[in-house]
């Protein structure tokens, strides 16, 4: 499972866009997380505000290496530590990330177009996948022998 370059040079540019108001970008994140019935303990907007920077290095920098999987599956999993502490669950992942991608399409407005909501949707699914994996031995990958025992037993009862 790997970006293609279009999509990532996509995503570079598209956060090149909201650099210039990253804070506010972070402010507007904040609102959408508490729209959300989430069971992790959020960090407070002044935390928030004050590691804007930091998040936004973060962000540039799994997105620059999402090219090169182990470089970014290693990157995120520190990170998913952090989010560890902060008391996060399964469904939290989901709707954390459901969070991001609404303030990215509000803060990218016309920018966050087809292709760009396309990858912008593969890369937080990669992202979900890595975290929920590295925390929650979490897989969405069946293993073949297990889908071949249930076809049988679906086949079985016909």
């Amino acid at each position: 499972m790997c970006i293609s370059n279009d999509q990532q040079k996509l995503l570079l540019q598209n956060i090149a866009i909201i650099k210039p108001n990253f804070h506010c970008f972070t402010v507007t994140f904040q609102v959408q997380l508490k729209r959300q019935a989430l069971t992790i303990k959020c960090p407070s907007s002044n935390a928030i505000s004050e590691k804007s920077y930091i998040l936004y290095c973060a962000l540039e920098r799994t997105l620059s290496h999402l090219d090169n999987l182990s470089m970014v599956t290693t990157f995120i999993e520190h990170h998913a530590n952090n989010l560890a502490k902060l008391g996060i669950s399964n469904t939290d992942v989901n709707l954390l990330c459901d969070a991001f991608y609404n303030t990215l399409q509000i803060h990218l407005g016309n920018h966050f177009t087809h292709k760009a909501q396309i990858a912008w949707s593969y890369s937080l699914r990669l992202f979900k996948n890595i975290v929920k994996s590295y925390l929650f031995n979490f897989s969405n990958v069946v293993a073949i022998n297990t889908q071949i025992h249930k076809s049988h037993r679906v086949l079985e009862k016909k």
